[in-house]
């Protein structure tokens, strides 16, 4: 419900992160750019440098960079997201739904 690329920045990375808490990958507080990648990779298996890359220029870029990263790390999130569904399979997706470790951890 925004258009500040900062904001659709750390709400993508939210949702990431409330990902692989409810997966039970360990994620380092503040978890950026290669960080974040490296929790992607290790967690799930999925190569994710597309999406953190996008998403430390819509945080961090200048402003009207950051417009523009922000729109590929929004396409990078539908990438991601799709990738991680068909890496984790069925079972480990509905566990994951129904975990509450992403709830226990900010």
């Amino acid at each position: 419900l925004t258009a500040d690329p900062r904001r659709l920045a750390g709400a993508a990375r939210a949702e990431v992160v409330d990902v692989l808490r409810d997966q039970g990958v360990p994620v380092p507080p503040g978890a950026q750019g290669a960080a974040l990648r490296e929790a992607v990779e290790r967690g799930v298996g999925v190569p994710s440098g597309a999406f953190t890359d996008a998403l430390v220029r819509a945080r961090y870029g200048p402003p009207t960079a950051a417009l523009v990263a922000a729109d590929d790390m929004r396409a990078e999130l539908r990438v991601l997201r799709r990738a991680i569904r068909e890496e984790l399979g069925v079972s480990r997706r509905l566990r994951g739904a129904v975990s509450l470790r992403s709830l226990r951890q900010a």
